[in-house]
């Protein structure tokens, strides 16, 4: 080949080219490579670039004696430093080749100085990526055909593992802790057409613990769904623990608004009922569809739903309220104590009404106060006995226990001492301590301070000192709890009291009354009754005899329950009572007592015709049970059909009312669930 077109050859490629002698001289070099280094044609003809250590063109004959020796290319990226200019990256070639029987020296140049600069780019990015990636909170890994090839630290500080590394190259499974949860997992995110997908799943950790994660997946390849993805990983443990507290929270909830025997009840901004409970029901007499949505008035009347939705309008304003009202309810007059506070959200801006509200209305009724005859004007001698006793306690201030059966007459006895005593002309007061909860019986009894609990806007006399210069009856004693019952014998000792809330003793002038049908004595020996306090109360004590045992005594009695019963029923005149009729009365053995009779009179006048009184006793024959030995009964199954026979006597005996049939019964009302549970008899209509 001439020098001509050798040169022609050369100059014609963008390549940088140039040839040079085995001892380093260049010969021939085209002008792309002298732009490439920066230099021109009589400047490298001049270098011998085998005998230069530093110059900018150093570097490009590196290997060139390996390549005369072996006859093979080399190839190389050389930085050519230039000092007018940008540097420049060259990927170098080094080729022999025979001239004249010469070993010559080819090399050809490209330019890589832009490619460089993207990679150098692209790597930057990459690093920063790969941080930005490693301190994310959430674990994030790469997958290829659903094997692990890169994770972050989060992801292996997820799974328990020390390095990254560990994960590399491991199939997906290894994440969970079976085959069937892997395949789960699989068919959801990859098998469902999405670029995106996610799920809940069980996870497992390096030592075989599991958690509760929240995987989403981006795929990056929709064409091939399993080939490469990005998944993200969130350890969703304590969100999972939280919502399981919750729900079990809710159901709490839940459970004690279905089954308080409380009226609860929430409205919204309109006084709307949003959410009532089972207890609304029963004393609506509808279901909670036909409750929910309507207001107050719908169901008490326009009047009393004026003086509702006053207090509800208090209420939205931010005031709590605490009082007892008296309303009549499908022509029936009843009493409520309620409670009504704001509904707030998490602003603390009023978005509604949350009310309780218990119907009270056998505590705050009228009672059939009779007013008992002298003692010496009651036929039976069990009776006059009493009364002469009592005639005692109403000469002084003494404490008094009384005791006897349910119905016996017992308040009356309270009151009929009261009135003879010279507190007479003071107030008189009666607590039900069977009738009201734990939470509410101490603010009863003692009162409290404005803000010493929720709803406490202001301060509240207790019945204890509202009974100054009178008399207070704790009726049921026995029923009241222990805490309550070590503060009351603080009371007997000093005649002072706190306050719930209060750091102010408060002094009281009151005398009490105690009654309860329990047997007290074997209460302290169960742990339900304070020993001091049974021997406090035990100083002066009056057993009021059961009516089965004076029934000598039921005409005088019938006398004064019809003629309070004909003023309530506003009656004109009293049907008379035949001999027959009086028969019946007599040979009745009455377990309910005095408030049986007045039930059985105020029902036998309510249905009294044209001048005759309708006279509906219980039957007086025992009732008995015929047990079944049948084959394959268990002792248990019979025992349970004895308990189901009491539990229906007693319920029938006592009207429905399960108090009263726990006390026939002798058992607490608790334990009378129990067993009508336990033998499947429902507490509908609970009274």
């Amino acid at each position: 080949m001439t020098y001509g077109l050798h040169q022609n050859v050369l100059e014609a490629t963008s390549l940088g080219m140039a040839v040079f002698t085995a001892d380093g001289q260049c010969i021939s070099i085209n002008e792309a490579l002298c732009s490439m280094i920066g230099a021109g044609r009589e400047e490298v003809w001049q270098r011998n670039f085998r005998e230069m250590d530093s110059w900018k063109g150093f570097g490009l004959l590196v290997d060139a004696d390996e390549v005369l020796s072996t006859g093979r290319e080399k190839r190389r990226e050389v930085l050519v430093v230039r000092s007018f200019d940008r540097n420049v990256w060259l990927d170098c070639r080094l080729n022999r080749f025979t001239d004249n029987g010469e070993h010559r020296i080819l090399l050809i140049a490209n330019d890589i100085t832009h490619q460089k600069s993207m990679e150098e780019g692209l790597r930057k990015s990459e690093a920063t990526l790969r941080g930005i990636l490693s301190l994310s909170p959430v674990g994030i890994g790469l997958t290829q055909d659903r094997r692990i090839i890169w994770v972050n630290e989060s992801w292996t500080k997820m799974f328990g593992f020390q390095n990254s590394h560990e994960f590399s190259g491991k199939s997906a499974r290894v994440l969970y802790p079976s085959e069937a949860e892997f395949e789960r997992v699989g068919r959801l995110l990859y098998k469902n057409g999405k670029e995106i997908a996610q799920t809940d799943a069980k996870f497992v950790k390096q030592d075989g613990t599991l958690f509760d994660g929240h995987v989403r997946i981006k795929i990056l390849d929709p064409t091939d769904p399993g080939k490469d993805t990005i998944a993200v990983i969130y350890d969703i443990t304590d969100r999972k623990s939280a919502e399981e507290a919750l729900r079990e929270s809710e159901q709490r909830f839940r459970t004690v608004f279905e089954g308080a025997n409380d009226l609860i009840f929430i409205k919204d901004l309109d006084m709307r009922f949003t959410h009532v409970n089972r207890a609304m029901e029963r004393i609506f007499g509808v279901d909670s569809s036909q409750i929910l949505g309507r207001k107050a008035e719908d169901f008490f009347g326009e009047e009393t739903g004026k003086l509702i939705r006053e207090a509800d309008l208090r209420v939205l304003k931010g005031e709590s309220i605490e009082e007892e009202q008296s309303r009549t309810l499908f022509g029936v007059r009843l009493t409520f104590h309620e409670v009504r506070t704001p509904l707030k959200n998490d602003a603390g801006e009023v978005v509604g009404i949350c009310g309780i509200s218990r119907e009270i209305t056998d505590r705050k009724k009228a009672q059939v106060t009779l007013s008992p005859p002298e003692p010496e004007q009651y036929p039976s001698s069990a009776m006059r006995e009493t009364m002469r006793t009592a005639r005692y306690a109403s000469d002084s201030d003494s404490l008094v226990l009384l005791q006897g059966e349910s119905g016996s007459g017992k308040d009356y006895l309270a009151q009929w001492i009261h009135d003879h005593s010279r507190r007479s002309s003071g107030p008189y007061f009666s607590l039900n301590c069977a009738a009201i909860s734990k939470e509410l019986a101490e603010s009863e009894l003692f009162g409290h301070e404005a803000g010493a609990f929720t709803g406490a806007r202001a301060r509240k006399k207790g019945l204890l000192e509202l009974a100054e210069s009178g008399t207070l009856l704790l009726n049921e004693i026995g029923e009241l709890p222990l805490p309550l019952q070590a503060k009351l014998l603080t009371f007997l000792d000093t005649r002072e009291f706190l306050r719930v809330g209060g750091e102010r003793a408060v002094h009281v002038n009151a005398r009490l009354i105690a009654a309860t049908h329990r047997n007290l004595e074997t209460e302290v020996e169960e742990g339900r009754f304070l020993s001091p306090l049974y021997h406090r109360l035990n100083v002066f004590t009056i057993t009021m005899p059961p009516l089965r045992d004076r029934t000598e005594d039921i005409p005088i009695l019938l006398r004064e329950i019809m003629s309070k019963l004909a003023k309530d029923l506003q009656l004109t005149e009293l049907p008379p009572i035949d001999a027959a009729g009086m028969r019946s009365f007599m040979s009745y053995s009455w377990p309910g007592n005095v408030r049986e009779l007045r039930n059985v009179v105020e029902r036998a006048l309510m249905l009294s015709q044209e001048g005759s009184l309708n006279i509906l006793l219980p039957s007086n024959d025992e009732q008995s049970l015929r047990v079944s030995f049948g084959q394959g009964k268990t002792f248990q199954a019979i025992i349970d059909e004895i308990t189901r026979w009491l539990c229906e006597c007693a319920l029938e005996r006592s009207g429905g009312n399960k108090k009263d049939a726990a006390d026939l019964l002798d058992i607490s009302r608790g334990a009378l669930y129990r067993y009508m549970k336990r033998v499947g008899i429902s507490r509908d209509n609970d009274t």
